[in-house]
């Protein structure tokens, strides 16, 4: 399962170059999550024999397998959408390295991941030289994306990956629904506070609300 995030930086589009910038968040976020679902679908087909079907909506993408999983199928093909953002965000690195060398292409990537760490002056030379906002952006978008959020996903919050993976090895729903619940509200609690990203806030607290949900209907039906 894939989700489309936008960052603060788009919402307010006063210019042309503004527009552009959404533009390319909306390719990278496409690109991206086609990879992610592109992870599960071939895992399905490789698993199982049949075509699955992909779905990309609004705010994100679906991946169908068109068939009963196993316990240990859907395991595996759980875990491969986020291991493909993962793989694809390796391909990006190693493409910085092959075009920059290793030492400025691992700095880069550190650079765009991590603002506050600094680049040293052979990686800044590079990036003067560059002078490409657009593809500046491209690349900081793509390698945000396909780090944090693959590692996000893997949080046990159902329904994304982490927490699909963490239900098909907890036997107990209520086990299942509680962590969601627990590590949705945290994350959202951080998004706040900490990383004061609003859309990351609304999101998990939405997760949440329905492992909240999903939990007080389990109660009521054990009663």
């Amino acid at each position: 399962m894939g989700f489309l995030l936008f960052p603060g930086s788009v919402t307010g589009i006063k210019s042309r170059q503004d527009l552009l910038m959404v533009l390319l968040w909306i390719i990278v976020l496409f690109v991206s999550i086609l990879v992610h679902e592109l992870g599960h679908a071939l895992t399905s087909r490789k698993m199982t024999g049949v075509t699955p079907s992909i779905k990309l909506w609004g705010m994100g993408g679906l991946a169908y397998p068109n068939t009963q999983l196993t316990q240990k199928q859907s395991f595996w093909v759980t875990w491969a959408g986020p291991l493909a953002g993962l793989g694809f965000f390796g391909l990006i690195v190693l493409t910085c390295c092959a075009i920059y060398g290793f030492a400025v292409g691992t700095d880069l990537t550190m650079f765009l991941l991590f603002p506050t760490t600094g680049i040293n002056r052979e990686t800044f030379t590079v990036l003067a030289k560059m002078n490409d906002p657009v593809l500046l952006n491209m690349l900081k978008h793509l390698l945000w994306v396909n780090f944090w959020w693959s590692l996000m996903n893997l949080l046990p919050v159902f329904p994304l990956d982490g927490g699909q993976i963490y239900a098909s090895i907890e036997r107990s729903p209520k086990k299942v629904w509680t962590v969601g619940m627990v590590t949705g509200a945290l994350v959202a609690i951080a998004g706040f506070f900490i990383l004061h990203q609003i859309v990351i806030t609304i999101l998990f607290g939405y997760f949440a609300f329905q492992n909240y949900k999903r939990l007080e209907h389990l109660k009521s039906h054990s009663r």
